[in-house]
Parts: C-alpha cells; structure tokens; sequence
C-alpha cells in the first residue's frame, strides 16, 4: 500500500462488530483500507476498495451501522461507497458536485440519515443529506458562506448539526440548524485568529468544544457554556503544535486532544482533568501528518499518524489510560516525496 504524504490524513471508524476499520488515499489515488482481525485486537493488511480520490476519504456509520466512506473524485464531484456488511463492500456512487478538492464532513442527523457538507469551488458551504435513514441522497444545497478551509461538524445535545469553518477573516465561523433535522439558521462568528481548520467534539457534559490552530503555533479552543447554548471565550491551550489536531473521549469521560509538534513531528497529547486541561505531554513518533484518533470496542483510544516512511503508526492506550510507550507500524511502501 501507497500513500501520498502530501494528502497524510487517513480516517477511523467503528464497524458494526466491534472491529475498528482505517481508510487513506493510496499513492495511486485509490481508496486503501485495513481492519483490525478482531475486536481491540491486531490489524490486517491493507487492500484497495478501487477508485479514483483526489483527498482523504471520510467515513462515518449509517443508520444500518454500515459504514459509508466519501471522498472527491478526479471529477470534483463526490463519490460514495456502502458497506453491505461488515468485511463486504458495495459499488462507487457518484453523489454529484462541485468539491475544491478537500475532505467531505459527514454527520448523522436526528431522523438517522447522513448530511454531507463540503468546501464548494467557489469557496462556499454545500450540503447534501439522504432523505430517509439508508436512502437515496438529494442534490447539493447551498449553504453560503466565505471558506477558507473544509468543514467540521458535529451534533448538539438536541440533536441539531452546526457546521465550524474558518473565515476569510481566519475567524472561525459557525452555521446551525434551528431544530433538529430542521432548517439552517445565520452564519456567525465565533472570533479567534486560525490558520488551519477548525475541529470540533462533544464534551461528556453535552457542550460542544471547537478546537484551531493559532498563527504563533498554539493550540486554541472554545466551547459552549452549556448544552446546546451560548459560547465562552477563546482560551489559549499553549503547546508548539502545528496542523488540524484530533480529540475523542476516552472510556473515562476526559477529551483527550493529540496535535503534531511544530519543530519535532512528534505526536503531543493534552487531556481534560477535573479542574480544566492538564499540560502536553509527548507521545513520541515522527508524523508527516495530522494524527487521528479513534476508540476501540472497549472504550481505549487508538492513534494514528502517517509517517515519513508513508506507513500509518499507530499506538494505543493500556486500560488506565496512559499509552504504551512505542508506536507500531500498519506497514506502507515507501513514496517519493
């Protein structure tokens, strides 16, 4: 398997029998996969699933809890594949479109269908859904917007979608649903100066929490003051950090966050604690790309990088939540950079 280290992000997801599953763009624009043999347990090699992608895949599961995984074709126009079963994958679907060439943001709406979003060509938010749980998908809607970047998505405790980008302004900006599975409501901004894309997770208390790269090369975040609600104030989380960071929940409740250093590549952590956010920490490596992260079937996190080598890294969390101290290679051939 190839992977094309200027396009180093690769996507996670969990399949329906607990076995964790790894999607890349391969070096000969092919989407590649590799899936763990059993649950928390070790990896297979990796296959092509075909295809011609021109970014990193995104998956995410349907109503089925099959997993579907989207990414731009040659075209610009977004393509599809379904899973039928876990292990057993169905055909490409061309979903129509315009993209920019960048990552698809894909969530599950609050009557069980998938939204899609992507950057559109002329820098503007598109978005199309599937019109049942598991059913056909509608044309491309425009949403507006002045993008400076993909976006990120995720739901509110109420079930509503909002939609995080950064601006032409570099603030980021924010665009929700007024109910749930409901209309778009206004764009808005929520300020802050970033240089990458936003990335956005749900706290265990329902709050929602926005996380971006700053310009002097820390890591900044902010969050709603409660659920569904209002938002708080930037807050500098320090760190030499550089890219798009990943955060997930471990099995103890704490959003733990992973960002690639900025002078070294390593892969630095930073984790909530009972009285806010404790300091980075190293985890070791030397990543080309963003990391990525994800959980396994009994609730320990599992990291991902795509390395120098253009293999995928990865390493994991022991049952009380501290890494094991080396990362393992998923394997790659080496590419040209």
């Amino acid at each position: 398997m190839l992977l094309d280290p200027k396009l180093a992000s690769l996507h996670v997801a969990l399949n329906a029998d607990g076995r964790m599953e790894a999607f890349a763009r391969g070096i000969d624009s092919t989407l590649q996969h590799a899936w763990q043999v059993g649950p928390n347990s070790d990896w297979a090699e990796w296959d092509s699933l075909g295809g011609v992608i021109v970014a990193a895949p995104t998956v995410f599961r349907d109503a089925e809890k099959c997993l579907k995984v989207l990414a731009p074709g040659i075209d610009n126009g977004i393509h599809c594949m379904r899973q039928k079963s876990p292990g057993v994958w169905g055909e490409w679907t061309d979903l129509g479109g315009e993209s920019f060439g960048s990552e698809v943001a894909v969530f599950q709406d609050a009557n069980g269908g998938l939204t899609a979003f992507m950057r559109d060509i002329d820098n503007t938010l598109q978005c199309a859904w599937q019109t049942t749980p598991d059913g056909e998908w509608t044309g491309w809607k425009d949403l507006g917007g002045q993008l400076r970047s993909d976006p990120a998505v995720f739901q509110n405790a109420d079930g509503r979608l909002e939609v995080f980008v950064r601006w032409a302004d570099n603030a980021v900006w924010h665009l929700g649903q007024t109910t749930a599975s409901g209309a778009w409501g206004e764009w808005a901004s929520l300020g802050g100066s970033v240089d990458t894309d936003p990335a956005v997770f749900q706290n265990a208390d329902g709050c929602l929490e926005v996380f971006a790269h700053h310009p002097d090369n820390t890591l900044w975040h902010i969050r709603q003051t409660s659920a569904n609600g209002a938002w708080g104030e930037w807050e500098d989380l320090g760190g030499e950090v550089v890219g798009i960071p990943a955060m997930f929940l471990d099995k103890h409740d704490r959003l733990v966050v992973l960002a690639r250093g900025s002078e070294d590549s390593v892969i630095y952590e930073i984790a909530q604690t009972e009285d806010g956010w404790g300091s980075w920490t190293s985890l070791g490596g030397e990543a080309a790309g963003d990391p990525v992260l994800a959980r396994n079937d009994d609730g320990r996190l599992e990291a991902f990088y795509l390395g120098y080598d253009s293999a995928v890294w990865h390493k994991w969390q022991v049952d009380d939540g501290s890494w094991r101290s080396d990362w393992e290679s998923m394997g790659g051939v080496m590419a040209d950079f």
